[in-house]
C-alpha cells in the first residue's frame, strides 16, 4: 500500500508543476500577434492621409508678353512678315499688322442699297448736316461719311454734332492713313520666342522692339 500512496504523491506534484511552470512560459498566438496588426494598420492609415494632404498644385498658367516693332522700311516689313509666318508654325505666337499714322472716320453704316443710301443723305441734309456723301467702294459701300479726322476728339465733336440734330447710330472707324508705314505687334506666352526676336532684330539695325502692355 505504501508503493500506491508514493505513486500518487508523484503524479500530483508532477500535475502541480506542470501549471506552475506554464505560468512562466513565453506567451505566443493571438494575444502577441493583435497588437502587431494593429500598429501596421494605423502605419497604413496614417501614410494614406500623409498621402492625400498633399496633392498636387495647378501649375500656373504663362503669362503672356507683347512686344511693337517699330523702324521697318517697306522691303523689310515684308520680309519679317514671312519670317513671323514660319514663326508661328514653330511656336505659340502671333502677330499683327498697325499703321504707323492713322484717321479716324466717322459714318453712318452701310444701308441694304444705293437707293436707301440716297434717301438717307437726304435726310440728313434736310437735318442740317453738311460734308456727307455716299461711299461707293468696298468693304463700306453704301455707308454715310461724315467726314475724316486726326484725332479721336476730332470725330468724337463730330458724332455729337449730328446726335445734336437727331441723328443717331453713326460710328467712328480707325483708318490708315494713305501712304502711311506699318509696325506689328508680337504676343506669345514662350519666353523662348521673346529670345528669337532678339536675335532675328539684329538684321534689321534701323528698327527697334519694345515690350508693351498687352491688348486686353
Amino acid at each position: 500500500m505504501k508503493w500506491m500512496t508514493w505513486t500518487l504523491l508523484a503524479a500530483n506534484l508532477l500535475v502541480a508543476g506542470f501549471f506552475i511552470g506554464r505560468a512562466y512560459l513565453p506567451q505566443t498566438g493571438s494575444n502577441e500577434t493583435a497588437p502587431m496588426n494593429v500598429d501596421r494598420l494605423s502605419l497604413r492609415s496614417q501614410a494614406g492621409s500623409a498621402a492625400s494632404d498633399e496633392t498636387p498644385k495647378a501649375a500656373e498658367a504663362p503669362r503672356a508678353f507683347c512686344v511693337e516693332w517699330r523702324g521697318l522700311n517697306q522691303n523689310e516689313f515684308t520680309q519679317l512678315r514671312e519670317q513671323f509666318k514660319t514663326m508661328a508654325n514653330e511656336r505659340v505666337m502671333s502677330f499683327t499688322a498697325a499703321p504707323v499714322n492713322t484717321r479716324h472716320w466717322v459714318i453712318f453704316p452701310p444701308l441694304p442699297s444705293a437707293e436707301s443710301a440716297e434717301a438717307k443723305l437726304g435726310e440728313l441734309a434736310a437735318a442740317g448736316i453738311q460734308d456727307a456723301f455716299v461711299v461707293k467702294d468696298m468693304p463700306w459701300r453704301n455707308a454715310i461719311s461724315l467726314g475724316l479726322y486726326a484725332n479721336s476728339e476730332s470725330a468724337q465733336r463730330r458724332v455729337r454734332e449730328v446726335e445734336e440734330k437727331g441723328v443717331l447710330g453713326t460710328r467712328v472707324e480707325v483708318q490708315p492713313k494713305r501712304g502711311t508705314d506699318y509696325y506689328f505687334v508680337i504676343r506669345s506666352e514662350d519666353p523662348d520666342a521673346l529670345k528669337s526676336l532678339g536675335e532675328i532684330g539684329q538684321a534689321y539695325p534701323n528698327s527697334r522692339q519694345s515690350r508693351v502692355a498687352c491688348p486686353s
